[in-house]
């Protein structure tokens, strides 16, 4: 998500976290992205996990929260973003 130049947050979107291969994809480029973008706000997108936790990946860590889709797009959809 960005604001003019500067980003919000990143986003990764997957359907399932439950195998251990697929969440490690998903969370290295989340970790590691936050050095060249100056983000910190990390989310995860998917069927149904929730909750948050912290990960690290090669010195880089972030706190990564997970949200079901649906609740992400109620929310943004409240504040008029769609």
């Amino acid at each position: 998500m960005k604001q003019g130049t500067k980003v919000l947050q990143l986003i990764q979107v997957c359907l399932n976290l439950d195998d251990p291969k697929t969440k490690s994809r998903e969370v290295r480029a989340l970790v590691k992205a936050p050095e060249e973008l100056k983000c910190k706000d990390l989310l995860i997108l998917t069927d149904s996990k929730e909750g948050q936790e912290t990960m690290s990946w090669f010195g880089a860590e972030g706190i990564i929260r997970y949200l079901p889709v649906w609740k992400w797009l109620l929310r943004n959809n409240d504040r008029g973003s769609l």
